[in-house]
């Protein structure tokens, strides 16, 4: 088992593994699990970045849903506030409450999490998305249930983001401030320079 904190955790890409976990969840851009499949870790916030999930160890907490007898709802505890789900513990949709992210972050993430013979299935999803539909990607195959049936309840599905990149001044904006600073260093000069004598 993969310590929270372990620096060895790592993912493997949904599509190197049967099952077509990356059909589960859409729109996305990505799907990967936590290795070992039958690791059981959590779905920590310190976990995701140690393991860096779609190569990022940046990831930043939202909130989750979990299942209440059978029904996801919002966390009391960890409420999500970027997305809301409504359905079940097997399948329903998503959509983005705040309509503006994808103006401010650049990625966003469902990790969804079960227990016992199964670990984290997570998506990327697709930049842009106002929406979707998910069904519980906690199936056999790839996971080995024992005999527990071929799809399990999602226990819970936690919310991350990333924030965007930092913004890179336009080669517009560079040619003003180059401008700015010849104008500046000329001006300085001028000053500088002796007024020329006057001749009788």
């Amino acid at each position: 088992m993969i310590a929270a904190g372990s620096a060895s955790a790592s993912v493997i890409n949904c599509s190197d593994l049967d099952g077509n976990l990356g059909d589960k969840v859409t729109p996305n851009q990505g799907c990967q699990v936590l290795e070992p499949l039958d690791g059981n870790v959590n779905t920590s916030l310190t976990v995701v970045n140690n393991a860096e999930f779609f190569g990022y160890s940046d990831w930043l907490f939202d909130g989750k849903y979990e299942d209440t007898n059978g029904n996801l709802i919002n966390d009391p505890d960890d409420p999500a506030t970027i997305v809301s789900f409504n359905g079940d513990a097997q399948s329903g949709t998503w959509e983005l409450v705040v309509l503006d992210f994808w103006s401010n972050f650049e990625n966003l993430m469902f990790a969804f999490k079960d227990g016992a013979d199964t670990n984290i299935v997570a998506y990327d999803m697709l930049n842009g998305a106002l929406g979707g539909a998910y069904a519980t990607p906690l199936t056999a195959p790839p996971f080995d249930l024992s005999g527990a049936g071929e799809d399990r309840d999602i226990s819970h599905i936690s919310v991350f983001y990333r924030n965007g990149p930092t913004k890179v001044p336009t080669p517009g904006s560079l040619l003003l401030v180059g401008i700015g600073l010849v104008m500046l260093g000329w001006a300085l000069r001028r000053r500088k320079d002796p007024a020329p004598a006057a001749t009788a």
